[in-house]
């Protein structure tokens, strides 16, 4: 597992990294691009999910160091909630709440589009880490 780790999904991750990171800077510069950001976003999902499930396996397999590597994997699911943090400024998210900001489309794309930006790079931080960690382990 860890090889697998090592030679795809490692090289995997950092593409939606880099493709999240892009599709968020498209999102802030043009608003018309926000549907594809949520596509993004949906595939960086499955990535994110790919990479955790191959971590674990890969601790099932050995010689890894269990606690940083765990907290490196539960780092990287965290960081899934922040992507679409704008729906929180969603007028249907103020329902019932007069005092709740409420967000029009332009802002909640910039602030979709920042977020992803910012998500994209500590997600490859965070599976950088990892691959130090693995590799170090191999």
């Amino acid at each position: 597992m860890v090889d697998a780790y090592l030679g795809a999904v490692y090289p995997g991750v950092l593409v939606a990294t880099a493709v999240l990171f892009l599709a968020g800077a498209a999102s802030l510069a043009f608003v018309r691009t926000h549907k594809a950001l949520t596509w993004v976003v949906t595939g960086f999902y499955l990535v994110t999910v790919i990479e955790v499930v191959v971590i674990i396996g890969s601790l099932f397999s050995g010689a890894i160091p269990v606690v940083i590597t765990v907290g490196y994997a539960l780092a990287a699911v965290a960081l899934l909630p922040l992507l679409g943090i704008a729906r929180l400024g969603a007028p249907e998210a103020a329902d019932g709440d007069p005092e709740r900001p409420v967000l029009q489309p332009d802002q909640i794309a910039r602030v979709d589009g920042a977020a992803a930006m910012i998500i994209g790079v500590a997600a490859a931080v965070v599976a950088w880490r990892l691959a130090e960690i693995l590799a170090g382990a191999a």
